[in-house]
C-alpha cells in the first residue's frame, strides 16, 4: 500500500512540477492575400459550388448572380494583366496566351449564363461540363508545372 501510495504522490507531485502554461507554437506568417486572377479562381469556385446545387434542386436562378461575380472578377483580373501585376505561373506561358484562352473561356460561361437564364437544367449541366474542362485545360497550360 505504501509503495502505491508513493507512486501516486511521486506523479502528482511530477505534474504540478510542470509548466502549467502550454507551450504555444511559434506564429507562422499570415497567407498572402489573393492575387486578382486567385480572386477570379475564388468567383469561379463559388460558380461550381452554385451551379451544382441549382443542377441538382433543379432551378438554375441563382447561377447568373454567380456569373456576375466572375465577370467583375474579370475586370479585376484585366487591369492586372495590363500594369503588368500578374504574368502566368509558368516561364512557357504567355500573358497573350492567357487572354486569348481566358476570352474563350469566358464565351463559355456566356452559354452557361443563356441555359441558366431557361432553366434548362440539361443544357447547363452539359455546358457546365464545358466549363470545367476550360478550367482543367487553363490550369495546365498556364498554372501546373510542365510534364516532363
Amino acid at each position: 500500500m505504501r509503495t502505491f501510495l508513493a507512486l501516486v504522490v511521486f506523479l502528482s507531485l511530477a505534474a504540478f512540477a510542470q509548466d502549467p502554461k502550454p507551450k504555444s507554437k511559434p506564429a507562422s506568417p499570415a497567407p498572402a492575400a489573393p492575387n486578382a486572377v486567385q480572386q477570379e479562381m475564388q468567383a469561379l469556385h463559388g460558380l461550381v459550388v452554385t451551379s451544382l446545387v441549382a443542377i441538382e434542386s433543379g432551378d438554375t436562378t441563382a447561377i447568373p448572380a454567380a456569373i456576375r461575380q466572375v465577370h467583375e472578377a474579370k475586370g479585376v483580373t484585366e487591369k492586372a494583366i495590363t500594369s503588368g501585376a500578374w504574368k502566368p505561373p509558368r516561364a512557357d506561358a504567355t500573358v497573350a496566351d492567357f487572354v486569348k484562352t481566358d476570352e474563350a473561356f469566358h464565351d463559355e460561361l456566356v452559354k452557361l449564363l443563356q441555359a441558366s437564364k431557361k432553366n434548362d437544367v440539361a443544357a447547363t449541366t452539359k455546358q457546365l461540363g464545358v466549363v470545367l474542362e476550360g478550367c482543367t485545360s487553363c490550369h495546365v497550360r498556364f498554372r501546373f508545372p510542365k510534364a516532363p
